[in-house]
Order: structure tokens, then sequence, then C-alpha cells
């Protein structure tokens, strides 16, 4: 691809010696890993420092640099123009080899050619794949699952019976999607007896699902993941549960059951949202937050539980001088008169 056509397809502004504009990329590299046929980026400030350094081809950047002697291609969101450039070097795997001889397939199951499905990939009666899908090597995917066109199940997914993904779905090495909800009722004598989960889960379009996530059935009707939404690994998403398009559901978060988050939420890393709350759209709850209340639109806070983000940053601010103020509140509560400078009242940490 030709740097004009890369400034093009990013809607940029490629500055430069015009001998360049035709000037061939073969690939996308970070700054310092970048050779003369290599397109790079800068998208943190705090790297402008190394430009010095670079030997790329090319590279995407926000504002010109005028001491850099390569081509630049300016444009407002650097990173999102990587996104669109990457995505044309290194697209998705086409579907290649059609059914695998090792592969098992059901009775009544209709593939819409063209599909890749890979040795030892298991897929039941009543299923439906889409054109363009690709089924890697282990995946299980159950009676009666609807799966779009264009997708991608790496190795090891399951997808249980009744399940719904839509177009252009990624999920990552082993995932389950459709496994049961945690549902218990107790008897008198405190055992526990199994909730059947009768109800399935439904995946919009242009999800993206991380490694080893978890998404349960609904006990009745659907747990649902809107379009758009991308979930990192090891995520917890508990049965019933509604996610709005376009969130992002960061490592290790998790999402009990009947809980509702709107759209374009963030849960940051290790947050965890308790059940039957609603999130509203365009909130962000900061890494390993507690929420054990229901959210209005464009909600940001942070801390478990969960309180304002401003409040909670100026609690942090002081948590280092607590034994110091401890100690000198102590001092005026014997003395009567104001913090000395007693042993009390320093901080032994100092």
């Amino acid at each position: 691809m030709i740097l004009s056509e890369i400034a093009s397809l990013v809607g940029g502004h490629l500055t430069g010696p015009e001998s360049a504009f035709d000037k061939q990329i073969l690939g996308v590299r970070s700054m310092l890993e970048a050779g003369p046929q290599d397109l790079t980026f800068l998208a943190n400030p705090k790297y402008r420092g190394e430009l010095s350094k670079i030997q790329a081809g090319a590279i995407l950047l926000s504002e010109p640099s005028p001491g850099l002697s390569i081509p630049q291609i300016v444009v407002p969101d650097p990173y999102l123009a990587l996104a669109r450039v990457m995505q044309v070097f290194y697209p998705l795997p086409s579907p290649r080899q059609g059914v695998h001889p090792q592969a098992h397939i059901s009775g009544n199951v209709f593939i819409e050619d063209p599909v890749e499905v890979g040795p030892a990939a298991v897929i039941l009666e009543g299923s439906r794949i889409g054109a363009g899908t690709v089924i890697g090597p282990g995946v299980f995917i159950g009676a009666r699952v609807v799966i779009g066109k264009g997708c991608y199940l790496h190795p090891g997914v399951v997808v249980r019976e009744d399940c719904r993904i839509g177009n252009r779905v990624i999920i990552q090495p082993n995932a389950v999607i459709g496994s049961d909800g945690f549902g218990y009722a107790a008897d008198p004598q405190g055992h526990r007896h199994k909730i059947p989960q009768i109800g399935r889960v439904t995946i919009g379009d242009d999800v993206e699902i991380g490694a080893n996530t978890t998404i349960d059935r609904a006990t009745f009707g659907e747990t649902v993941i809107g379009a758009g939404t991308k979930i990192d690994n090891l995520v917890q998403i508990a049965h019933n549960v509604r996610i709005g398009e376009d969130c992002v559901i960061v490592a290790q978060a998790g999402i009990s059951g009947s809980s509702r988050l709107g759209h374009r939420v963030i849960l940051a890393g290790q947050a965890g949202v308790v059940g039957h709350i609603e999130i509203g759209s365009d909130s962000m709850i900061g890494a390993q937050s507690g929420v054990a209340r229901s959210l209005p639109e464009k909600s940001r806070v942070s801390g478990s539980p969960a309180i304002s983000h401003k409040l909670w940053l100026r609690i942090q601010t002081i948590l280092g001088d607590l034994p110091g103020i401890l100690g000198r509140l102590r001092s005026l509560e014997r003395k009567g008169g104001t913090p000395g400078d007693s042993a009390e009242g320093r901080d032994d940490h100092e």
C-alpha cells in the first residue's frame, strides 16, 4: 500500500517530499521497531522525545513535527487511524479449507459457504453458521445455535445450546457462551436446589469477547450483549444481565445477575457490579470499584463502595496523612489545645 492511499484511508494530511507519496509501505510497527518500509505512529505525547530515533518510512501523528525528515500523515486521532490501517494490513483470516475431516457436524446443520470448521470442532443439530465465519479447532457449538456472518471463534470456544451470535463477532480462546446461570433455591435445612437455566445468550454485531470470559445464559429469556461492545479476558457476566451498545468491560470485571448497563459504559479492571441495578449510559467505573447501587447517566465513580471519582481522588490524597492527623486529634483531646509537635503527631513512616 502506498503512502497516499494510506493518507486517503485515514483522512489525513500527508506532508513531505512529493516523491515519497508513492512510497510503498509493507507493514506497521512501533516507533523503535519500524524500518524504512514500515508505518509507525505517535499517539501518546510522552513519547515525542523518541521521534529523533525512529527509522520508519512514515508516521501517523496529530501535529506536524518540523524536525522530522520522514513523511508525516497528520490526523486528529493517530490511534484511531492506526486501527483502520492495521485492519487493512492484518485482516482476520478468511475461511480456507471448508469442514475439516476430523470435525463432527450433526444432522440438520446449515453452513453457508464459505465457512472454515477446524479439526475436533463439534457442531450439534439444528445450528446455523453464516458465510465467512471461521470455527477454530476444538470449538463446541451446541444444538440450535445461530452464528452470523464473518465471525471468528478461536480454539476451545464453547457456545452452548440456543445461543445467538451476530455478525463479525470475535470470540477469543476458551471463552464460554451460555454456561448455566448461578441459580439455586434453599430449603429449610439449607440444602441448595438447582434452578434449571432455560434461557439463552444473545450477542449483537461487532462484539469481541476475550479469552476465558464467561457469559451465563438467562434463567428465563436472554442475557444480552449489545452491538459493538468489547469484553476483555477473564470477565464474568451473570444470568439475565443486559449490556448496551459500545460498552467496554475490562479484565477480571464481574457483573451480577439481572443488572443492566446502558450504552458506552466503561467498566475498568476488576470492577464489580451487584445484581439487579442499572448503570446509566456513558458512565465510567474505576478499576477495582464495587458498585452497589444504581447510577444515573454519565456517572464517574471509583472505590469500594463506589463514590464520586472526584471525592475518591480527594480521599486518596490524604490517606498518607491519616496517622499524623489521628495523632494530632488525640493530642487535642488530651490537652485541650492546638495540636503540637508531639511524637504521637508525627508520621512514623516519614
